[in-house]
């Protein structure tokens, strides 16, 4: 199921709030030549996962986004790190290229990460980096905050497996970062049992 069916699973796509605020940030974006990838729920519904979501969250460059919310004013009520669409009060969080937020490597660049969503018509990061970051959200928040806090991340790592299954090869995993490869292979191992000589999703 594509994410375009998902959502639409959830109401009408072509008026969806969530993403007609996706779209209006992305040509901002854009018209800039701002560099931009959404991740989040939103990358990970993109990737077959069932989920929902209120809100966006983009990756992008901190001096990016210091041009772009002077343009944003009319349309949006801007923060530091987020914007409200005064249109229809959907969020957008904003996280920043090279911070680390206690994980175990440094936010990516964008431009390095995301691919354009012809359907959803924005910038989305790509599969591999969607699994290496939520594996890494997972860690950290696990060892901050213990398993409750950390489960809906656990959660949307064991979805990108399940419907990214044929994707994730061995040379895949051997390219996660090294903080993450492990705890990966162990997720994706316990999801699976032997019965009848088959790998059986559990």
């Amino acid at each position: 199921m594509t994410a375009k069916e998902l959502l639409n699973i959830n109401g009408d796509f072509n008026d969806s709030p969530l993403i007609k605020t996706l779209q209006k940030i992305h040509r901002f974006f854009n018209d800039l030549n701002i560099p931009y990838a959404v991740i989040g729920g939103l990358a990970v519904i993109r990737n077959g996962a069932y989920r929902t979501t209120h809100d966006i969250d983009i990756l992008t460059f901190q001096s990016g986004w210091e041009k772009l919310k002077t343009y944003l004013k009319d349309y949006f009520e801007v923060g530091i790190d987020f914007a409200t669409d005064k249109e229809n009060n959907i969020q957008i969080d904003l996280l920043f290229a090279g911070d680390d937020r206690d994980m175990v490597f440094v936010l990516p660049e964008p431009d390095k990460v995301c691919e354009y969503d012809y359907d959803l018509k924005a910038n989305f990061m790509d599969l591999f980096n969607t699994i290496q970051l939520k594996t890494a959200v997972y860690i950290q928040k696990e060892e901050e905050y213990g398993i409750e806090l950390a489960a809906k991340d656990l959660a949307d790592v064991v979805e990108l497996i399940k419907h990214n299954k044929d994707k994730i090869t061995d040379t895949f995993i051997n390219k996660l970062h090294k903080g993450v490869k492990d705890r990966f292979k162990k997720i994706f191992k316990n999801m699976y049992i032997k019965r009848d000589n088959k790998n059986i999703p559990i």
